[in-house]
């Protein structure tokens, strides 16, 4: 996306619109994957991996890998998501403001 001579970018409620679909999408894929992975985890330890390794293993996943693909990927996705929609809900859905804004300034 090119900028103006001003250096502002515009952005359309179609472009915000496909980005909370990109969101939807990308939060689905990590949702599968982490299913999987924790599947993984769940079936190796302790069943074909025990001992104080596969403790330390369970450990660092549970407090290391399982917070950061789990909840703080949930709430950077919340948070990315509410950003969007509150653009989307504050330009005009038509035509967009600058458009709104210059016919008016015509008048």
């Amino acid at each position: 996306m090119a900028m103006g001579s001003t250096g502002t970018v515009n952005i359309t409620p179609e472009m915000l619109r496909n980005a909370l679909n990109a969101i939807d999408e990308y939060e689905a894929t990590t949702n599968n994957l982490h299913a999987a992975l924790n599947e993984t985890v769940t079936g190796l330890i302790p069943g074909s991996f025990s001992g104080n390794a596969a403790d330390g293993f369970m450990f660092f996943y549970t407090e290391n890998i399982e917070k950061a693909v789990g909840e703080g990927l949930t709430n950077l996705l919340k948070a990315l998501r509410e950003i969007i929609e509150g653009i989307l809900q504050a330009i005009p859905d038509a035509d967009g403001l600058d458009d709104q804004l210059g016919d008016g300034n015509k008048q």
